[in-house]
């Protein structure tokens, strides 16, 4: 009877019981967006921020929606993983009209790395002609 009480103990010294390790932190920041519109741009209009991480949609629309704020700027945060590299477009949801530059090119993506909590600001030139359906990624 003795023995069968041994047993419990047996496995806890000897590691036979469901140990596992505790999960990986992994540290996040608070990144704000502040986008500023050309002065042609709707109020009603909805800005959004579609990007490699998944608070922005993993590149696939409609991402992130900003908000507009009474100075006009597009504003909205996000969660980020410090030490992520982050791309992302800019695009209006209203026809998922693309950003141009001031020639009328389209915008490359911007990038930038998540360092700590951070603003990450953008102004757009103008926009292009919008497009039956949100951009294939």
């Amino acid at each position: 009877m003795k023995w069968f009480s041994l047993i419990p103990l047996a496995s806890a010294v000897l590691g036979c019981g469901a140990f596992e390790p505790a999960p990986t932190v992994v540290p996040h920041a608070s990144v704000t967006f502040d986008v500023t519109v050309p002065s042609d741009t709707p109020a009603s209009a909805t800005i959004n921020v579609v990007g490699s991480a998944a608070a922005l949609g993993e590149d696939k629309a409609p991402g992130f929606h900003l908000r507009r704020g009474v100075d006009g700027h597009y504003t909205g945060l996000v969660r980020l993983a410090v030490g992520a590299e982050v791309s992302y477009e800019l695009r209006r949801e209203e026809g998922w009209t693309p950003e141009l530059s001031l020639q009328g090119e389209p915008m490359p993506r911007r990038t930038f790395s998540v360092d700590g909590d951070m603003t990450v600001s953008v102004t757009v030139a103008r926009w292009g002609t919008p497009s039956e359906t949100p951009p294939p990624r």
